[in-house]
């Protein structure tokens, strides 16, 4: 599906705006509280969660980028 009819352009361009912001938010969101649940349960101290932020973060980033151009970067 490479084309498509300019009636749904708007529609589909609003879709892959929404598929991306969930696709972040929801991985962000997921990791977030399995962290929080990890720390409450006594697996995870301040220092294993300040670690694993601080190698979340780029994967984050790169995860936006992914999502963005798979959204955006076909014409």
């Amino acid at each position: 599906m490479s084309k498509v009819p300019a009636e749904f352009a708007d529609f589909v361009k609003a879709k892959q705006k929404q598929l991306l912001s969930n696709v972040v938010t929801s991985s962000f969101i997921g990791v977030a509280l399995a962290n929080i649940a990890a720390f409450f349960a006594g697996d995870a101290s301040w220092t294993v969660l300040g670690a694993t932020l601080e190698a979340q973060v780029p994967c984050y980033i790169l995860l936006v980028v992914i999502s963005f151009l798979t959204a955006f970067g076909r014409k």
